[in-house]
């Protein structure tokens, strides 16, 4: 892959980040709330804020469940948009959202499984469960398995797209490119949050950089081929403003939060 592309790769990183945390709170959390008859109070980067004292209890567990609904939405929409573009750009723009919104998703179970916090903890999805030991080990089985599964697919799918003798040093350069920008993004998030800025800094950390640290994995799975060519992707002039827009969309007004 051309070094001067890794901007094009940052961009749709960006891009995608911004739809997946967007649309995880606003789209996942925050039509749930409505829907089960909540209030929606706040809106921010990584956190919405719901007055829930009319929902019931298995209304609270779908709102606090939604957020990762989401994710998994966009994970299979990103697979069906890998099977019918032919385009090196619009396929890795798909491959992108599957591997995000994957390690999003299984991250997440880990992580809530393992410090107890975020949306599957006992205040949660799993809020009211009589035995919150085994619910979760099993949250961490089940998030441990997935995020190795997404791993594996997200490998084999960008050993299709790269096909080339140089496919694990252009997964290596592409994936490392994923995870700094979205955990730099984040991080900005987090700088302009005010007073919530440490849970926002937690949550950067923890999904961001945590979560998606998968990402730096994939290479060591990603074939190269004996074959002859190279990967790449037409510069997009486009691409990057849009992505500096919603960069800073997401950054100065979702960063410090939203009244709703």
């Amino acid at each position: 892959m051309n070094t001067n592309r890794t901007m094009d790769v940052a961009a749709l990183a960006a891009l995608v980040w911004v739809a997946a945390a967007t649309l995880h709170e606003g789209l996942g959390h925050g039509v749930a709330c409505r829907l089960t008859g909540g209030d929606p109070i706040g809106w921010s980067t990584f956190h919405f804020n719901c007055d829930h004292q009319s929902v019931s209890l298995s209304g609270w567990r779908v709102i606090a469940g939604a957020g990762t609904a989401v994710n998994v939405a966009l994970m299979a929409l990103g697979y069906l948009w890998w099977r019918r573009v032919g385009d090196p750009m619009a396929r890795l723009a798909a491959w992108i959202v599957i591997a995000v919104n994957g390690l999003t998703t299984f991250g997440y179970l880990v992580f809530s499984a393992a410090f107890g916090i975020g949306d599957w903890n006992t205040s949660g999805v799993i809020a009211g469960v009589s035995n919150t030991g085994l619910a979760r080990a099993v949250l961490a089985i089940i998030g441990v398995a997935g995020y190795v599964a997404v791993i594996r697919l997200s490998a084999a799918m960008l050993s299709r797209l790269l096909h080339s003798p140089t496919a694990m040093a252009d997964a290596r350069r592409i994936t490392t490119t994923i995870w700094l920008t979205t955990g730099i993004e984040s991080l900005l998030a987090a700088v302009m949050a005010g007073a919530g800025w440490r849970s926002t800094l937690g949550a950067s950390i923890g999904v961001a950089l945590g979560g998606n640290a998968g990402l730096l994995t994939i290479p060591r799975f990603t074939m190269s081929s004996n074959e002859p060519g190279t990967f790449t992707l037409r510069k997009s002039m486009a691409l990057r403003v849009a992505a500096i827009l919603s960069v800073a969309v997401f950054v100065l007004i979702l960063g410090p939060g939203v009244r709703l």
